[in-house]
Formats: C-alpha cells, sequence, structure tokens
C-alpha cells in the first residue's frame, strides 16, 4: 500500500491559480446571448450559467458581452480543441454556425479547420491526430 499524502490547503489553492500569462477569462461578443450559448453549449459541451450570459470552459470562465461588435476578419483568433472535427462541424451548421475553412492536416499531428458562430465571431477548431 502506497502512503497517502498529505497536501497543504495553501499549497491546493495555488495549483488552481492560473499561471503568469495563461488565458483565464474571455469575453465573446454576442448579437443574440440565448442563441450564442446555445451554439457553445451545443458544440463545445461548454456548461452556460442561465438566466446570466457566462460560462465555464475547461480551463477557462467567461461571458457573452453584446457592447462589442464580432471580430469577423481580424484580431485575435482563439482554436478551440474537439474530439472529432468531421462531427463538430456538423454540429456548428447544426446551431447556427458556418463552415469557414474545411479540415487541413497542420503537420502530422492535427487538423485545422475555422467556423463562424451565430454572432460572427470566426472560431478555430483543433482536431489532434493520432500516430
Amino acid at each position: 500500500m502506497l502512503p497517502v499524502m498529505a497536501v497543504d490547503e495553501e499549497e491546493s489553492n495555488q495549483s488552481l491559480r492560473p499561471l503568469q500569462g495563461q488565458l483565464s477569462y474571455l469575453q465573446i461578443p454576442a448579437i443574440d446571448v440565448q442563441r450564442s450559448s446555445e451554439f457553445y453549449a451545443r458544440v463545445f459541451g461548454w456548461k452556460v450559467e442561465q438566466p446570466h450570459p457566462g460560462f465555464d470552459a475547461p480551463g477557462l470562465i467567461g461571458q457573452w458581452v453584446k457592447d462589442r461588435p464580432a471580430t469577423r476578419d481580424s484580431g485575435l483568433l482563439p482554436w478551440l480543441n474537439v474530439d472529432n472535427i468531421a462531427d463538430a462541424m456538423n454540429l456548428v451548421r447544426a446551431h447556427g454556425g458556418e463552415v469557414l475553412e474545411h479540415p487541413t492536416p497542420d503537420g502530422p499531428e492535427r487538423l485545422l479547420a475555422t467556423v463562424r458562430d451565430p454572432a460572427g465571431n470566426v472560431v478555430g477548431l483543433v482536431q489532434l491526430v493520432s500516430r
């Protein structure tokens, strides 16, 4: 039997803190917050905080905002990991999004595609490819 190690509460709390430079909060422009929140919940499995415009995503929290226009052709481009890029693109289409670029290899380890959410934001999809 392996010994059980006690975890110092302060050390445990430190491990939950974001690292310097880590993306930790995201505001996503939305025209219709309900429609955008349903899109991200169904396509990426994000937990939506109803009736508030907030969400919990893996390693990230944030909210949809109506006071900022969508970035259609410039600005920061977030890339979200998906288990199956073809399934994700089907979900994008089914929930009001648009496929912009179909999957293309990015070296031997991943596939990349880009989509537009219902508000017009461009989002990258990444699928890791097993060797």
